[in-house]
């Protein structure tokens, strides 16, 4: 943990141990904090966020909420299961079509609802093209959904460049967590065009909690989706989290991890890489296989060493962030240079 999300969690805790409960008042604080970092990252407006669970609890919402018609069709490009789980098994006979992107255009049609997009995918780290996917959105006139997950808080990405509508994330990986937090954007035109599927008690904007006599209305942005009590000691953790991330700045992160990256390329010429070597195709992730040694067996390898890697599709993907060194990245370098 570090120094920003520690005071941030620290005082939550302490006001819990010692007083039993903690007030509404510092829970709004924690929450609307929380809620102005993520606007600020995104640059939009915050009655546009939405703090929820997940990735997959984001999109769900958006589907849910969505007045489909008859025939409508979702083209989707990713193929992580977050993304893919609530369109394949969504509930109201929406037909998916899954493409890759370079099949994006020729897959979309006058049926075609929305384009949902993995931005950065989870395997080799390649950077979809939002400015082409604004393009064709202004063409057809679909939704545009955006699982930011893989890049989020590494790479800058401002929806309304984009024409995006709608954006979800967790925060377990580059925004440093905690789990179990995630946040949804809802371009504003965009929610006017929802109906209102998932109203709770706190999906209004009360003033006090002494009499219930008289009920608010509910918030009409995407705050009508925190319908209940959210997990406040999580999003103070990530309050702070998204602080320091706003004052070292995104693009001061990005450029570190260029950096990073590109010294993987220049060194380990030898392996099977499979993430895009153009700065603008890809985030922070880096995937390659070595040709002698079964990407298994190195990542225990490395894992004896105490390097962190993902195994992932018979590769291995690293993903070094703004507090690696380079020293670090020159270890696992020097240690790959040895197999």
């Amino acid at each position: 943990m570090n120094t920003y999300s520690l005071g941030k969690t620290e005082r939550y805790l302490e006001v819990l141990r010692e007083e039993g409960e903690v007030g509404w008042d510092l829970l709004q604080e924690i929450s609307e904090t929380t809620r102005r970092y993520v606007a600020n990252l995104l640059r939009v407006e915050s009655s546009e966020i939405a703090l929820v669970q997940n990735t997959s609890i984001g999109i769900n919402l958006i589907i849910e909420s969505i007045k489909w018609e008859p025939d409508d069709e979702v083209v989707l490009v990713g193929y992580f299961p977050a993304l893919l789980y609530p369109f394949r098994y969504n509930r109201h006979g929406i037909k998916v079509v899954e493409v890759s992107e370079n099949k994006l255009e020729e897959a979309i049609g006058p049926k075609t609802r929305m384009v949902a997009v993995e931005w950065i995918d989870y395997f080799s780290g390649k950077r979809f093209d939002l400015e082409k996917l604004s393009s064709l959105k202004q063409k057809y006139g679909f939704f545009v959904l955006v699982d930011a997950i893989q890049g989020l808080g590494a790479v800058p990405l401002y929806p309304k460049e984009f024409s995006v509508d709608f954006l979800v994330a967790g925060a377990s990986k580059w925004l440093l967590g905690p789990q179990g937090i995630g946040i949804l954007y809802i371009d504003q035109k965009a929610f006017d065009k929802l109906s209102k599927a998932f109203i709770g008690w706190l999906s209004c904007p009360w003033s006090g909690f002494s009499d219930f006599s008289h009920l608010p209305e509910p918030f009409n942005d995407a705050r009508v989706f925190e319908t209940g009590t959210k997990n406040y000691w999580g999003l103070s953790y990530l309050s702070g989290n998204l602080e320091m991330i706003l004052d070292i700045g995104v693009d001061k992160v990005f450029s570190r991890l260029k950096g990073f990256l590109d010294t993987l390329f220049d060194e380990l010429t030898f392996a099977d890489v499979i993430t895009p070597k153009d700065p603008e195709r890809r985030g922070g992730i880096f995937t390659f296989r070595l040709p002698n040694l079964s990407s298994l067996e190195l990542h225990l390898a490395l894992q004896r060493e105490g390097i962190r890697t993902s195994l992932r599709n018979g590769f291995i993907r690293v993903s070094p962030h703004f507090y690696n060194t380079e020293d670090e990245v020159n270890t696992l370098i020097n240690l790959l240079k040895r197999f």
